[in-house]
């Protein structure tokens, strides 16, 4: 998985409802091509409203945290 910046996993106070893929892309630097390949994997948990795929940040945010490997005590 590439690196994801401090910021997104950090998280916004300002991030809460339900987002689009195009929205989700400008909050989590990974290609388009890299975002379908983790929602086909079931890396990022999505709801999909008949055609559309709808994201919640929280819970992308906490799936991905959840696979985050290495030095997680920041020291």
């Amino acid at each position: 998985m590439k690196l994801i910046q401090a910021s997104v996993l950090a998280g916004t106070p300002n991030q809460s409802g339900f987002k689009s893929e195009t929205e989700m892309l400008q909050l989590v630097p990974v290609s388009r091509r890299t975002w379908g390949n983790w929602k086909r994997k079931g890396i990022v948990p999505y709801i999909k409203i008949g055609r559309r795929c709808l994201y919640d940040f929280e819970s992308v945010r906490a799936a991905l945290l959840r696979r985050q490997t290495g030095n997680t005590t920041g020291e």
